[in-house]
């Protein structure tokens, strides 16, 4: 049994972009790729980064760096283009973070079982065939993203969902992802939040949010977790 805390933990539910997997930079380039199509001018990353800590959509993006409003039919074609382009780069260009692998497996051997509740609003069987092209599907107990569910982060139903397809108490359940509003959102949902800084989020910020643990990545997680395992 693993305790954190004090608290006893019997499943971690992670975030995927960010916190799982390195998409941001593809992201962005597929981003500037889709507005150069229609004339417009390209984001840098530290602006789509601040929109996105901000929990921005596309239209709220849109309107920041343009400073101009768009109909919102165009709106959906540049989301369903970015997100088409996306899907297709990201087969080849974007890999989990180093010691994933390892710490899906140290999860198994330790019987907690493990979560994925993403932002993203992709249908779900898409996100089962990343963990396909992963490797990593079997290790999976629970998958839920924002299209199953009523609201977005930092609202608390994905991970509540998840919880629910898990069948462990939200009080038992790390939370793992690499922004503020991944922090905000474990929290309402009664569960334990835990930051890792491998996101656009700075440390001091992440910090700055009390999560119940920090670390600088995974690996640093996967370390924890055999020094509590030594421990008890």
């Amino acid at each position: 049994m693993l305790r954190v805390n004090g608290h006893q933990v019997s499943g971690v539910i992670f975030d995927i972009d960010g916190t799982l997997v390195d998409s941001f930079s593809t992201l962005v380039s597929v981003f500037n790729l889709i507005l150069n199509k229609y004339q417009l001018a390209p984001v840098s990353e530290d602006f789509l980064a601040s929109c996105f800590r901000r929990n921005m959509n596309l239209a709220e993006t849109l309107d920041e760096r343009y400073s101009s409003s768009f109909a919102e039919p165009f709106i959906e074609i540049l989301r369903s283009e970015i997100l088409d382009l996306f899907l297709n780069v990201e087969v080849d260009e974007v890999k989990p973070f180093p010691g994933v692998d390892r710490l899906f497996k140290k999860l198994e051997i330790l019987q907690l079982k493990i979560g994925v509740a993403t932002g993203r609003t992709s249908p779900p069987e898409n996100e089962w065939a990343r963990f396909r092209r992963y490797g990593l599907e079997n290790y999976l107990d629970a998958l839920v993203t924002s299209r199953e569910v009523a609201e977005r982060k930092p609202s608390p139903d994905a991970i509540i969902e998840c919880a629910k397809r898990l069948e462990i108490p939200l009080g038992q359940l790390l939370v793992i992802g690499d922004t503020v509003s991944d922090i905000i959102t474990a929290r309402r949902a009664g569960a334990i939040a835990v930051a890792v800084s491998t996101g656009q989020e700075s440390l001091e910020s992440l910090r700055n949010q009390h999560p119940e643990l920090l670390f600088e990545n995974l690996e640093a997680f996967s370390l924890f977790l055999d020094q509590e395992t030594n421990r008890s």
